[in-house]
């Protein structure tokens, strides 16, 4: 059995070139009247634009003859690929061109290389290989099919006086050869010479095809393919769709989390509070055999509640959800036991923040839980605020920018499996930065940076918009 992931072997490939020779064999034949057809439309439309772009009239031909460039472009990889050849990456015509005004349409057209590079395909290359090739294919094809059969159609050839024999004129370098006298036996000689030069060409007439139509496949992926830096990145935008698509997946399945579990179990457990509680107030005073044990059971009831509401929080809290990010940040700094001041500038575009909201509220809140944990510190603060950087579009960008900052002992870094080196993991996961500054005895500043909504996440989904099937979150009321 042929392994598949072995490459196949010599006679494995050339009888793979026999079952192409069909395809490869059509596809040269017709590139020539094709190359003939786009050599004239193109050079046509070309020398009519530009002779009348003084008048304005030749900017639409001139851009009509470059979309016509294009679709012969398509046309000639879609000839490929049919012809048995590996696909070749196309430049996204549409995607490529600019939207607005019919001048900045037309500019988009002109300024596009990929578009003059299929322009000289169609022009020049097209016309010149298929012209070369066609004359190739066929020559060779007629000699090596004709060679083989000449013994069929040679003998109904008129004979002319002086008539040359080929084999007698090549053989007759052979000392010692000595031609024969009769016509019969002379046509017996053509055809067994004939038949062993078209049994080479015939032969090799697969290799010889496979190796022009991977000439012209030379030439289309030179000129008519996307090029690298295109293709790349169109799969960042690609691998970005996909990314941000799975965070906002994964912020819409958190939050339908915590409402279950708000509208589920913490209801219920809430119920056997309630039976609990009117059991005990039922009780005998005498009854003193299950009392311990509801009063047990109430209790871990209610540490349970507590649980399931300190992890829905964590998950999703309602504060964020109803009221926004500066809110649910300003809750946090309440609730911390290090007195705590916030300096919280977000953007008023909301929607840009929505789909690291829950990112930034969860790092808010880690890095509180250690300045009261582990810092000592006596005050503490946590700023928010957008950062601009690059000047020119398109590498211009917008980060939301959190620092909290502590007066503690110091001494905090980014030890593999602890807090900080998760928060740093999270935030790489966001295209996001950690930096942590947190000299011995004080103070410790922990600054992280996320890329918001129409600067990194441009183009990859529509700002705060969910993915298909998730619930969008109702709109906020203003915060007071």
């Amino acid at each position: 059995m042929t392994d598949p992931q072995r490459p196949a072997g010599p006679l494995r490939r050339y009888l793979r070139r026999w079952r192409d020779l069909p395809r490869a064999l059509g596809y040269l034949l017709v590139s020539l009247p094709i190359g003939i057809v786009s050599f004239v439309a193109l050079l046509t439309g070309f020398v009519v634009g530009v002779s009348t772009a003084i008048f304005w009239v030749g900017f639409p031909i001139l851009a009509a003859t470059l979309l016509l460039a294009q679709r012969f472009g398509s046309f000639e990889l879609l000839r490929l690929r049919r012809a048995g050849r590996p696909p070749i990456e196309a430049p996204d015509w549409p995607v490529r061109r600019a939207r607005g005004s019919l001048w900045r349409r037309f500019v988009d057209i002109v300024a596009d290389a990929r578009t003059w590079g299929a322009w000289v395909h169609g022009l020049l290359v097209a016309f010149v290989l298929g012209l070369v090739t066609w004359i190739v294919a066929v020559a060779w094809l007629a000699l090596s099919v004709g060679g083989v059969t000449y013994w069929f159609w040679g003998r109904y050839l008129p004979a002319e006086p002086g008539e040359t024999w080929v084999h007698v004129t090549v053989l007759r370098a052979i000392p010692g050869y000595l031609p024969e006298s009769t016509r019969e036996g002379l046509l017996a000689g053509e055809s067994v010479f004939y038949a062993a030069v078209g049994g080479i060409l015939l032969v090799v007439l697969p290799l010889v095809v496979h190796g022009l139509v991977r000439i012209h496949e030379g030439a289309a992926r030179l000129l008519l393919g996307e090029s690298s830096s295109a293709v790349l990145r169109r799969e960042i935008a690609d691998s970005e769709v996909s990314r941000v698509s799975a965070l906002l997946a994964e912020d819409d399945a958190l939050r339908r989390l915590e409402r279950d579990i708000h509208d589920g179990p913490q209801q219920s457990l809430l119920r056997v509070q309630y039976d609990l509680s009117s059991s005990l107030r039922a009780l005998k005073d005498d009854d003193e055999t299950v009392r311990p044990l509801l009063e047990g059971a109430l209790a871990l009831t209610k540490d349970t509640l507590q649980e399931l509401r300190d992890l829905s929080r964590g998950m999703a809290p309602p504060l964020l959800q109803d009221r926004g990010l500066v809110s649910a940040v300003r809750s946090l700094a309440s609730r911390n036991p290090v007195p705590t001041t916030t300096a919280l500038d977000v953007p008023d575009d909301e929607a840009s923040v929505g789909p690291i909201e829950r990112s930034v509220y969860f790092v808010v809140s880690e890095l509180l839980s250690n300045v009261a944990k582990h810092s000592g510190a006596t005050a503490a603060s946590v700023a928010i605020r957008t950062e601009v950087t690059g000047a020119l579009l398109p590498r211009r960008r917008r980060t939301l920018v959190v620092e909290v900052i502590d007066n503690g002992r110091g001494g905090a870094t980014e030890t593999l499996g602890h807090g900080l080196s998760g928060l740093a993991a999270r935030l790489t996961g966001l295209r996001g930065s950690l930096a942590v500054d947190s000299p011995a005895g004080g103070p410790t500043r922990i600054t992280a940076a996320l890329p918001l909504a129409g600067s990194a996440l441009a183009g990859a989904a529509p700002a705060g918009s969910a993915p298909t099937g998730s619930t969008p979150p109702a709109p906020r009321p203003p915060v007071r």
